[in-house]
């Protein structure tokens, strides 16, 4: 997956890009008359990314994901957690029934909660092995400012 976004900072031999947010919402025809979610409020995201070909500030890029990586990040998100939620809540649903608790329900979505959490947390503290790969990369400067004098504002004159 490919972005435009542009280089903000340049730290060592990465850079803070900035974006505009792309969403599927405001997408469609009816776009114009939609308010849902906000979607009339433009939104920017920066991140650090690597930089192997030293854009430098104020340059327009193009910032690049390995392909696979969205999906992995997803199922990692949203596909492990609900896992946990969901086989910790049947578990303890099933022990609650078996050692004959009053509110079995109550201890399913405890227990559910539980594992999500356990689940979120061991995620947490597994996040630095991800692949070196799965980091975002400038792969090619798109435009950049051409002698554009930029002058300080006078406000107090």
């Amino acid at each position: 997956m490919e972005q435009a976004v542009t280089v903000v900072g340049v730290v060592g031999h990465d850079a803070l890009v900035q974006g505009r947010r792309i969403s599927a919402c405001g997408q469609c025809a009816g776009k114009s008359a939609c308010g849902t979610l906000g979607s009339w409020v433009e939104r920017y995201s920066e991140m650090r990314v690597a930089n192997p070909i030293e854009a430098r500030v104020g340059d327009e890029v193009i910032v690049s994901v390995a392909d696979g990586v969205l999906i992995r990040a997803a199922i990692r998100l949203y596909g492990v957690p609900m896992l946990g939620f969901f086989t910790t809540g049947f578990l303890v649903r099933y022990m609650a029934f078996y050692f004959g608790a009053a509110t079995p329900e109550l201890w399913a979505a405890g227990g559910a909660l539980a594992g999500m959490m356990a689940v979120l947390v061991w995620l947490r503290c597994t996040s630095g092995d991800m692949q070196p790969d799965d980091s975002a990369c400038i792969v090619r400067i798109k435009s950049r400012p051409v002698g554009v004098p930029v002058y300080a504002s006078r406000d107090n004159q």
